[in-house]
């Protein structure tokens, strides 16, 4: 569970959020890796690292081979972020660092989504990888909406990749991002 403004900032920053989803998806990756995944410098990815392992974020794996490989991985089984609810829980630079959080994300999953697409149309008819957008609105209670996202939880859990050691023939790695928040209808 991640609360601490510190933190939050920490992995607000897009290449470090690259990182920690493949991290938290149980990779063990090399700072050289990381920094091909995230398209920065090894060395600017080992002051990333540096700064997630300040947070609590990342650890550093056994090294591999001759010792000279340093790998990285994740500090947890899964990671949460709490926000800050009101000015008693987090100041300004809390709620700051977790909308930053939140742009960083959202840009993202977009990134990913608009790269899914355009890769699909250049692959012919039959052939497409596929993804899925999709946009709703439900009405909920506080306890629903604590259900609902149980419930969303436990449909993915058993497709995720360290839940699945020997995947069948053909699956590929999906990202998927779920999204419940209030509308905030201004009057």
């Amino acid at each position: 569970m991640l609360a601490d403004p510190a933190a939050v900032r920490a992995l607000a920053h897009p290449a470090r959020l690259v990182v920690i989803d493949a991290l938290y998806d149980g990779e063990v990756l090399t700072a050289t890796e990381c920094a091909e995944r995230a398209g920065v410098t090894p060395s600017a990815m080992s002051y990333h690292l540096r700064a997630l392992e300040k947070a609590g974020l990342v650890v550093r794996a056994e090294p591999r081979g001759d010792g000279r490989e340093r790998p990285w991985k994740r500090a947890g089984a899964n990671l949460r972020i709490e926000m800050p609810r009101t000015d008693t829980e987090g100041n300004a630079a809390g709620l700051a660092a977790a909308e930053l959080l939140v742009v960083n994300a959202l840009d993202l999953d977009r990134q990913r989504l608009i790269e899914s697409v355009r890769a699909d149309a250049r692959l012919p008819k039959g052939q497409a990888r596929g993804s899925h957008y999709a946009r709703d609105t439900v009405l909920l209670t506080r306890d629903e909406l604590t259900d609902v996202a149980a419930a969303l939880d436990a449909v993915l859990a058993p497709y995720r990749r360290q839940n699945r050691p020997e995947p069948p023939e053909g699956a590929i790695p999906f990202a998927t991002a779920v999204m419940l928040a209030p509308e905030l209808r201004r009057s």
